[in-house]
């Protein structure tokens, strides 16, 4: 690691930014970089080849913006959107930046009840919806009891078309974005789930997306295309949105991966591409078609989940001429925590050496390794909770207690276990959290062990993530039965499937045990858990 940090008691202090925020805000800054590279490619749509510049965006957002106003939208409202990716798809978060309204996204994808759980936590005044989603707000709406007003992305005989919003040409010449009141006013909410119960709202201000350099993802000089398939509803979107408007750095738009046509991503000359680890497996297991051409791909990131040598090994083989970097996230620090600079030699072969790394420190994060019984700062090759300070973290949670975010001395505790080595590259092993990923979505356990213990035959359930190459995990459910009952795996299997979502069924089965391990204050300890169902002990 170069040599401008200093390590006291094994902490890691990296220097401060030097990057000053406009503190005119998001909206601004936004607004001036799309005015200044108006003439060069904005978006790609992937499926039919239309080309948006950075001006038409611009236009379009404007026509928003003021949309957005003449729909009663004041300052500090929150706007939200469901869609999946098109042209359109990112006007509303750069609208809302431009009148200082808050922007939270959900996921067409979601059930009714999980996108009304969202849903009422901001309690949006208005809300951009594709047409596969006119339902389901429709429905949320009224479970809300709310009046949120509608705009559909297509037309609509009872709600808003995004064709007929804000049009109108005086307003639009005289327009100017708002200057935010303080800097450290929330602009954006994403959601993510806790270590138990449901998804909260995690809170980015206008300082937290702007103190950062605009190149500060260290993607290097080669991203002049860019790839990511994720919805406004993940934070990946508004990583790169941010970093596209900032850098005027083009990006190719699909709706979302098609599992189906999984090579289409690269018919355009896609020079970076943002792939989970689930997508990049899938790729690795589909022949590449021969009209496919990725000889303009130079990098590819993947991360959302802890990755092994033996996945990066088969994507490098697949991809032998493209760097491939593992990059350390969450929703929380905008807009990542940890990654190898592609612009530096020397962290590129550190890269090729290293290869699950997911980077070195970045200037103005701080970092720990903490032992989990102790509390004590560990040095290298020492496993423990990562935590980190920074400039870049989220506000809090809107509208909920934020207790718990951060340790006693204020250090944000990513729930994340890990290590770095004796060059100070970091590795994320496991997550410390009860939660994991299946695919995309956060699979949260309390959900599963409450319907599971429901069962006749059950006294009690642990359910914990099983890795798996294509999914990332699969759910697998340790049960104890009431003395002198019986059951079969089958049988909780089917009990559960009646009762949930399809990303939510037992695809790593079910073990039976008598005990559980516990921890010192007798809960059980789901670590100790989990490492004995992969060492095959039960």
């Amino acid at each position: 690691m170069k040599k401008d940090y200093k390590i006291v008691d094994n902490v890691i202090y990296m220097p401060d930014l030097e990057y000053q925020p406009d503190p005119r805000g998001i909206g601004w800054v936004y607004y001036e970089n799309m005015l200044k590279n108006k003439d060069l490619l904005a978006q790609v749509d992937g499926e039919t080849g239309e080309e948006d510049t950075f001006g038409a965006l611009l236009q379009r957002c404007i026509r928003a913006a003021i949309g957005l106003r003449l729909a009663g939208v004041e300052y500090g409202d929150v706007v939200s959107v469901c869609t999946y990716n098109h042209l359109n798809s990112c006007v509303p978060a750069i609208s809302s930046m431009f009148i200082g309204a808050k922007i939270a996204a959900l996921d067409p994808s979601l059930s009714l009840p999980d996108a009304l759980h969202l849903f009422k936590i901001v309690m949006p005044k208005l809300i951009f919806v594709g047409e596969e989603s006119v339902e389901l707000i429709e429905n949320v709406i009224r479970e809300a009891q709310c009046k949120t007003t509608v705009v559909v992305f297509g037309p609509s005989e009872k709600h808003i078309p995004f064709s007929h919003f804000g049009e109108s040409p005086v307003e639009e010449l005289e327009f100017k974005p708002v200057t935010v009141k303080n800097i450290k006013d929330v602009a954006v909410i994403m959601f993510s789930s806790g270590t138990s119960g449901l998804p909260k709202g995690i809170c980015h201000t206008h300082y937290s997306v702007l103190r950062a350099h605009p190149n500060e993802m260290r993607l290097g000089t080669n991203a002049s295309l860019m790839f990511a398939s994720d919805s406004p509803y993940w934070n990946v979107f508004l990583f790169y949105l941010n970093y596209s408007i900032q850098n005027g750095t083009a990006r190719v738009l699909y709706p979302r991966f098609d599992r189906n046509d999984t090579w289409k991503v690269f018919s355009r000359k896609v020079t970076l591409a943002c792939l989970n680890i689930t997508e990049l497996m899938i790729l690795c297991c589909t022949p590449k078609p021969e009209s496919i051409d990725t000889s303009a791909l130079r990098l590819i990131i993947t991360g959302s989940s802890p990755i092994s040598v033996s996945q990066i090994s088969k994507a490098r083989a697949l991809f032998p001429n493209v760097l491939i970097r593992i990059n350390f996230g969450q929703s929380e620090v905008f807009p990542n925590i940890l990654c190898f600079d592609m612009g530096d030699p020397e962290e590129v072969e550190l890269l090729t050496k290293k290869p699950n790394s997911c980077g070195l420190p970045k200037t103005g994060i701080s970092y720990k390794i903490i032992d989990l019984e102790t509390g004590k700062a560990l040095g290298p090759n020492q496993k423990g909770e990562v935590r980190i300070k920074t400039e870049l973290q989220l506000s809090g949670y809107y509208n909920m207690d934020s207790k718990g975010i951060w340790d006693e001395d204020g250090w944000l505790k990513t729930g994340d276990y890990g290590y770095y080595d004796e060059d100070y590259c970091f590795y994320i092993v496991d997550r410390i959290k009860e939660m994991f990923k299946y695919q995309y979505w956060h699979i949260i356990p309390a959900i599963i062990e409450g319907i599971i213990i429901t069962h006749p035959a059950v006294l009690t359930a642990i359910v914990i993530g099983i890795p798996h190459e294509l999914d990332e995990n699969h759910a697998m459910a340790i049960v104890q039965l009431k003395k002198g009952a019986s059951a079969s795996e089958e049988e909780i299997q089917k009990y559960l499937d009646e009762k949930v979502e399809d990303r939510q069924r037992l695809r790593g089965g079910v073990k039976f045990v008598e005990k559980f391990p516990l921890t010192p204050s007798g809960k059980v300890n789901r670590f100790v858990l989990k490492q004995m169902v992969l060492q095959n002990t039960i």
